[in-house]
């Protein structure tokens, strides 16, 4: 009995980490790779291994955006060094900040983001709220908004890009949309 409790506290704290963490780290994740489909398969190697090691368990939880993060880009590196494109992505890793800085978000960043969002289209403009501020699923996404779950995708990918190339220089900035509530 009490080995099944352990296991549902386990299985408990593992799924807040992953609601909590999961859209940031793709976010960072597309900062490096670009391709989305990439982003999403580096998450859930990086959370796949943070089950299967029980590395969730092992570290202390003040650490653990730290090392999720750490993971992404050391996943996402390798990654690029295997499609040797690694040069291609020097430049933003030479002006990388240190872990702990980057996560540090002022108010001014978060409005910037918001001042850009709030000039997009009104279908984009909801997806990307809903899908990252109110943390739902395309389906219902779609749903809300009496569209297809493809044109979500298809809107979402859309803003998302126009973000990525309007905070090019700053991707700091960029990702503060997964930490906006």
């Amino acid at each position: 009995m009490k080995e099944l409790k352990n296991t549902i506290n386990e299985k408990f704290r593992f799924e807040q980490i992953y609601k909590e963490y999961s859209k940031p780290m793709f976010l960072y994740a597309v900062s490096f790779l670009i391709s989305e489909e990439e982003a999403e398969d580096v998450i859930q190697e990086v959370f796949i291994n943070f089950w299967k090691d029980n590395t969730f368990q092992k570290i202390q939880s003040v650490v653990t955006k730290t090392y999720l993060f750490r993971s992404v880009k050391n996943n996402c590196l390798n990654r690029l060094k295997k499609k040797d494109v690694l040069q291609d992505r020097l430049d933003v890793l030479r002006e990388e900040v240190v872990e702990e800085e980057m996560m540090t978000w002022n108010d001014t960043l978060i409005q910037e983001v918001e001042t850009e969002i709030d000039r997009m289209p009104e279908q984009t403009k909801e997806i990307i709220r809903g899908v990252f501020f109110h943390e739902m699923k395309y389906q219902e996404v779609a749903d809300q908004l009496g569209i297809s779950i493809n044109t979500v995708k298809t809107l979402l990918k859309n803003g998302m890009k126009h973000l990525r190339e309007r905070f090019d220089e700053r991707m700091d900035l960029f990702l503060v949309i997964a930490l906006m509530k």
